[in-house]
């Protein structure tokens, strides 16, 4: 599902640093007898198991030209859960002992930001995953392969009436019928419109328009990059309903600040008495008698993005459910993936089939700046988001550019990753896929770096989202850098200012940290020792370390 802020707020960020602040009591000694030091290179970079070390690690003296080091304190689980992975740590460093003091410095900042959470397009959301977890479990649903036999057995024709079941509030609890009428057939999609729309809504040539898209470019490139979709009606066609349903399902839209745009429901995939018997995905119409969350512009500018995320979906169900007869993608990775896909349409789709005749804003816009609003504080934000919810657009951003920067390793082609795409999504296996999130992205990452890991990567990522930024940074693996973006020169052209990230600095010699891990996220500090500076202890505690797969992220600056 798709959704949509179409309002910004202003919002104040805090960022902690080292500072002053001496009367602070002392923090609890960590010992750190019979750990080694690690003398990393300029460049080189380690994935450490503070449950290994007790906690620490410690970074060697400093030369005569000083050094830097940037840490991320991360939890590295993979695994999604319903509330996600979560717990308190603390964060030191010292010359000595692990006795410092607590030393914040509040830098607030104000930014033009996106609301954290889209209430009902967040709760529609999050059911509609959900949803896909009992509906895998129906009869006749997993492992029912590609093609079923559940009605439909020829394509629709143009100016058909076909009557299908739309979500009645956002917890699809409850069914309209939708009477509709074919107003585009292709090779490859189908699209329905309500016969009720409101007045002022897509016109034929739009619609047709909105057709070619998905018939010559949107199907391609969702196909190409994760695989197949199912035919369970066989009739040869992805069908799509425009109803003014779909906008009935942001009710508040003026006040929340959050549109959802559409939805693919994976109900429609089953033998349920409510489906629709096969593949369907629905988009918001324009209405003008309340433009300021339905105008006709807005719905032509979301409406080609809406089809390519929600058409991921789809596949993804598919692929492993119907063919691989497991469970759903898990929620993050499955947004992850759809985000990416819009990427993919921005890159890919002819400037003369988008709004202002540029594709790359319309489809990837959002993502930059969602990414951009996690960058700000990465330790308030899951990047696993829990399963109980749609994730906050700043999580939805690091979903997406984790994704992105796992597709940037792929061996062939980087910048559209396909590769990679296609091993998370087993389209090139004929049985589909059984594994999920961590432990699928651990798999795809065999095709770049042999037995690597969740963890491993999901450290690398964090330290790729600060060395990205840093000027003649370079590292022998080349996996601490995006290949498909300049991010320091896109978010300035978005969000003109200052890159997003800002770590915690200290000398080492008393620093500390405490707050709240969450899953896949992290805190960053960089360890600047001044010349002949003297070595440096680092030391992690955390709550619920088994749940949290804590690590530090270590890479040498200079």
């Amino acid at each position: 599902m798709r959704l949509f802020p179409f309002r910004f707020l202003t919002v104040a960020i805090a960022v902690s640093a080292c500072g002053g602040g001496g009367n602070d009591p002392p923090a609890t000694v960590v010992d750190c007898g019979g750990v080694a030091v690690s003398s990393l290179a300029v460049g080189a970079h380690a994935i450490i198991d503070p449950v290994q070390t007790g906690g620490c690690f410690r970074l060697p003296p400093a030369g005569p030209a000083g050094a830097e080091h940037l840490i991320v304190a991360l939890s590295a689980s993979g695994r999604e859960t319903p509330t996600g992975a979560r717990g308190n740590f603390t964060l030191r460093a010292t010359t000595d002992t692990f006795a410092p003091l607590t030393l914040p410095l509040t830098l607030p900042r104000s930014l033009p930001g996106l609301a954290g959470r889209a209430d009902e397009a967040t709760a529609f959301h999050a059911m509609l995953r959900a949803r896909e977890a009992e509906h895998a479990r129906l009869p006749g649903v997993a492992g029912a392969g590609l093609r079923g036999a559940s009605g439909r057995v020829v394509p629709p024709i143009l100016g058909e009436q076909r009557t299908f079941k739309a979500c009645r509030t956002t917890s699809c609890t409850s069914f309209v019928n939708v009477l509709s009428t074919a107003r585009y057939v292709g090779s490859k999609g189908a699209i329905f419109v309500d016969d009720t729309v409101p007045a002022g809504g897509y016109t034929q040539t739009e619609i047709d328009s909105l057709g070619l898209l998905f018939d010559q470019h949107l199907y391609a490139i969702d196909t190409t990059a994760f695989g197949r979709e199912s035919d369970r009606d066989g009739n040869g066609v992805v069908m799509v309903l425009l109803t003014d349903r779909v906008n009935a399902l942001s009710p508040n839209c003026v006040q929340t600040g959050s549109v959802i745009l559409g939805y693919f429901f994976s109900l429609d995939l089953t033998n349920d008495p409510n489906s629709n018997g096969g593949e369907v995905f629905y988009g918001l119409v324009p209405d003008p008698s309340v433009p300021a969350c339905f105008s006709k512009g807005f719905a032509k500018d979301k409406i080609g993005p809406t089809f390519v995320h929600e058409f991921q979906h789809m596949i993804s169900f598919s692929r492993h459910v119907l063919l691989g007869g497991g469970q759903p993608e898990e929620v993050w990775l499955n947004e992850g993936l759809s985000h990416f896909a819009e990427e993919l349409g921005g890159r890919q789709v002819p400037s003369a089939f988008c709004t202002q005749g540029n594709c790359l804003n319309q489809f990837a816009s959002g993502n930059i700046r969602n990414a951009f609003e996690y960058l700000v504080a990465p330790q308030n934000y899951f990047m696993v988001i829990p399963g109980n919810s749609g994730g906050t657009l700043p999580e939805r951003g690091a979903v997406w550019l984790f994704v992105r920067w796992l597709a940037d390793r792929s061996p062939v082609d980087s910048i559209l990753g396909g590769e990679i795409t296609r091993r998370l999504l087993g389209a090139d296996q004929a049985g589909g896929l059984a594994v999920t999130g961590g432990t699928n992205v651990a798999q795809a990452g065999q095709l770049f770096q042999a037995g690597v890991t969740f963890p491993a990567l999901a450290g690398e990522w964090h330290l790729a989202n600060w060395t990205e930024q840093v000027s003649g940074f370079s590292e022998p693996s080349g996996r601490l850098r995006y290949k498909s973006w300049d991010l320091l020169a896109v978010f300035d052209q978005l969000i003109p200012g200052p890159y997003p990230l800002f770590p915690d600095s200290t000398a080492g010699s008393s620093y500390q940290v405490t707050g709240t891990l969450r899953g896949g996220s992290g805190r960053y500090v960089r360890v600047v020792q001044p010349a002949n500076g003297a070595g440096v202890a680092v030391g992690l505690t955390t709550g619920s370390a088994a749940a949290l797969a804590p690590r530090y992220a270590v890479v040498r600056l200079r």
